[in-house]
């Protein structure tokens, strides 16, 4: 599992920043979370929960 992460947290399923990992953005596809981070100007990082 990806999440994308953006200065000092993630990017939740609402859109906004958190700092929390259990409330981040899960995507299964590496690419389709790379395609997102490049977007928003964020990374990809994996992680499982």
């Amino acid at each position: 599992m990806y999440a994308v992460k953006v200065l000092h947290g993630y990017i939740s399923k609402d859109g906004q920043r958190t700092r929390d990992k259990n409330r981040a953005r899960v995507f299964v596809d590496k690419n389709y979370a790379e395609k997102f981070a490049n977007k928003i100007g964020g990374r990809v990082k994996e992680f499982s929960r």
